[in-house]
């Protein structure tokens, strides 16, 4: 059912008004700056350059080449022993290579591929979408929580303090007995140990909810008012159908199932036949003291 609801509080949230503003305020930060959600956005990004790699397989490619070298003959003989002619050589060699597939069978496993990874990626964003939103309701709520357990806490042991001072007036004209004191001092002893409990836990709630949501000034500032009209699902049978449809996580594994069939037909593509259209243009200058210039295609 947390599924569902995560569901539903996000379509609700985006198309309703359900929330005080401030709740409102707190979400669409939470939505605009989580850096754990700026990381899957960059990752549709990411999936969209491997499409674009994977079409360009369809395209040609082109190669140029080029290297320079020089050889200084200080002395050069023949089979019999005596000089002969030194010839030194100083070449300039460029090359042009064009290529075109003609037919690869892994080039359109390929591209399908990539196309099912930016669907992915998708709903993978989809599925953080849902936690940081969740995320950060529970930082919200956990937070003013925490700062209504303080506030209590701290009226609890004001009061317990109050009441230690007036069984010690009570003490001294012999009202009650020592251990009728004991008892309240124990009591504010308790008290200021669930005080620094609860301190801890708005300090810990203010760092998550920085974490989910962001920086905040002022952690008593939240509104507490809190309008909730969320339309749950009527039966399990509703319910069941919301998650069969939506849930990310069984959207994800349905196509990375299919992405693993097309990483078998690459596999069995790269056992198959091939062809290429391949043109090529080398030059290459001051080849000897012969030859000063060739060209070959």
């Amino acid at each position: 059912m947390k599924k569902i609801f995560i569901y539903i509080l996000i379509s609700f949230f985006f198309n309703t008004n359900l929330f005080a503003d401030s709740l409102n305020e707190a979400l669409l930060k939470a939505y605009n700056k989580n850096p754990k959600l700026n990381a899957e956005r960059e990752n549709i990004n990411i999936s969209e350059e491997n499409i674009n790699i994977s079409k360009s397989d369809y395209l040609p490619s082109l190669t140029l080449s080029g290297s320079k070298s020089k050889e200084d003959t200080a002395k050069l003989t023949n089979q019999s022993g005596g000089e002969t002619s030194v010839t030194d050589v100083d070449p300039l060699v460029t090359s042009l290579l064009i290529e075109q597939k003609l037919y690869d069978g892994a080039r359109g496993a390929d591209l399908e591929k990539s196309q099912l990874g930016l669907n992915i990626a998708k709903a993978k964003l989809l599925k953080v979408e849902q936690e940081i939103l969740y995320q950060a309701v529970e930082a919200y709520t956990g937070l003013i929580l925490a700062n209504e357990k303080y506030s209590i806490n701290q009226s609890n042991v004001d009061l317990l303090r109050r009441q230690v001072e007036t069984d010690q007036a009570r003490l001294e004209r012999g009202q009650i007995t020592s251990a009728d004191l004991a008892q309240s001092e124990s009591s504010l002893a308790g008290a200021f140990a669930k005080l620094i409990e609860s301190e801890n836990e708005v300090l810990t709630g203010k760092m998550l909810y920085e974490n989910v949501i962001g920086s905040i000034d002022n952690a008593k500032d939240l509104n507490l008012k809190l309008n909730l009209n969320l339309k749950l699902p009527k039966n399990l049978t509703d319910a069941n159908e919301i998650s069969e449809n939506k849930n990310p996580e069984l959207i994800i594994a349905k196509l990375e199932l299919i992405q693993s069939e097309y990483d078998i037909k690459i596999s069995k593509a790269d056992l198959g036949p091939s062809a290429t259209l391949s043109f090529e243009r080398s030059q290459v200058q001051d080849l000897s003291a012969t030859y000063d210039e060739r060209e070959k295609d």
